[in-house]
């Protein structure tokens, strides 16, 4: 096989270029030379995305654009000419990256070709643009199980029992890797001895029960008992605490699972799953408590709207410290910087929060999401232009007039107003009325900025 390091350098130099056509080029040579190359066939759909990140191609477009390769495609498919299908696919995909259905029909046609690490590259961007894509999902678990990569695998067939928790084949593969793993790990293929294996077989079910899914309340229970009377022998281990946690959390006893969290971190102070568990129950609490009190304030009870109140301002405080905490300790994880920036924003700490959404930003995931929150900061400090070129970045990302698109448009439209600019807003609400003409006040708006 042809070493192809060397334009792979290349062509991630003109990514970093924002040379897109020519990164492209770079990385459809790659893969004629190495059709399995997988940074190859990433880096083309990660190029594909960043060159149509100001204006997504709509539905209609899309379709026509797409209407001769897809003929060819029906036609290639009859034919069984799978290295032409592919050619056609990776066409399409220059022009609907985002497309989960092309990007696993390229995996299974790479599969059917022996091109295992490039139909992992296709499986995963097929994932990534459809958290729902379960088939997806298993083929990938499978790429991973065949290769002995074990938690990969058990991830991907976890994603997919989340998704439709019957799926009878998902089910399989988790508890026969759950078992392959617990084997290799307790050590069957090293035992000598009866003694020897049958310490094995304790751990193989040690290993499947806390690696098993739990789904019913039933099975909670039954799982709880259990690592229950494990816990007397071992009231110290630090996996059976965790597991505690997690069981008490899917129960939905949030108090329980604290004072579990707490008992892990008595034992070990910094353990890291075990702060991040405690994070996320104390933020649930929260959330269970202020909808309590906005239930009692509601029915007018005696101290109501001070404790949620209290409450309110209580939990703003927890949840940017929590979110400062994550970031501290994942200063790369960009949905963690995404959330404190929220929190500061909430916090009227617009400065701090506008740094953190610049680096969110840069994750193409939460481009939208975060050139929302921009536009807010930016606003929050008066500086419109600058808002206002955030949300139309963010609109203009969006195919169709979806929910969110409208939310965008309306926030847009509000800006340019307050800006001065009533004919554009006017033109902007207009965008909305012509898709939905029932939006919130969309209709009184347009008339107010027409008297």
């Amino acid at each position: 096989m042809v070493d192809v390091s060397k334009y792979i350098e290349r062509a991630e130099s003109d990514l970093k270029r924002r040379n897109w056509d020519a990164a492209i080029t770079q990385f459809e040579q790659i893969l004629k030379i190495d059709p399995d190359c997988p940074e190859a066939r990433t880096g083309v759909r990660q190029a594909s995305l960043r060159k149509l990140e100001k204006r997504y191609p709509s539905t209609i477009e899309l379709a026509l654009l797409n209407l001769p390769v897809k003929t060819l495609l029906l036609l290639a498919r009859v034919s069984r000419a799978k290295a032409w299908e592919c050619g056609l696919l990776e066409s399409a995909l220059k022009r609907d990256p985002r497309s989960a259905a092309m990007n696993h029909r390229l995996g299974a046609l790479l599969m059917d070709q022996q091109h295992m690490r490039g139909a992992e590259a296709a499986f995963q961007l097929a994932t990534e643009a459809d958290g729902t894509a379960i088939e997806s999902l298993k083929l990938l678990g499978g790429l991973y199980a065949a290769r002995r990569e074990h938690s990969k695998a058990i991830d991907c067939f976890e994603r997919a029992l989340r998704i439709n928790p019957r799926d009878q084949e998902a089910g399989r593969m988790h508890k026969n890797l759950a078992a392959e793993g617990a084997i290799r790990s307790g050590g069957f293929e090293q035992a000598k001895s009866a003694r020897e294996l049958a310490k094995s077989e304790r751990q193989l079910k040690e290993t499947e029960r806390s690696q098993r899914i739990v789904r019913t309340a039933d099975d909670i229970e039954i799982a709880l008992q259990e690592l229950g009377e494990e816990l007397q022998a071992n009231p110290n281990e630090a996996r059976l605490l965790l597991r505690r946690v997690v069981l008490l959390q899917q129960k939905q006893d949030y108090a329980g699972a604290e004072a579990a969290c707490q008992a892990l971190l008595q034992r070990e102070a910094t353990h890291p799953e075990g702060l991040e568990r405690l994070g996320e129950i104390r933020l649930r609490r929260f959330e269970l408590d202020l909808r309590a009190a906005d239930e009692e304030a509601k029915r007018g009870e005696d101290g109501a709207e001070d404790r949620l109140r209290r409450l309110k301002r209580e939990h703003r405080a927890f949840r940017l410290q929590e979110a400062r905490r994550r970031v501290e300790v994942h200063p790369t994880d960009m949905a963690a910087r995404f959330r404190l920036g929220r929190a500061l924003l909430d916090e009227g700490q617009h400065d701090e929060s506008i740094e953190q959404f610049q680096q969110a930003v840069r994750d193409p995931k939460l481009k939208i999401a975060t050139l929302q929150m921009l536009g807010r900061a930016f606003a929050a400090k008066g500086i419109l232009d600058l808002a206002i070129k955030q949300l139309v970045e963010a609109t203009g990302m969006i195919a169709g007039m979806t929910d969110l698109k409208k939310e965008l448009l309306y926030e847009l439209a509000e800006l340019q107003q307050r800006q001065g600019d009533r004919a554009t807003a006017a033109i902007t609400f207009k965008q909305i009325y012509e898709a939905d003409i029932a939006y919130r006040d969309v209709g009184q708006r347009i008339a107010a900025l027409a008297s």
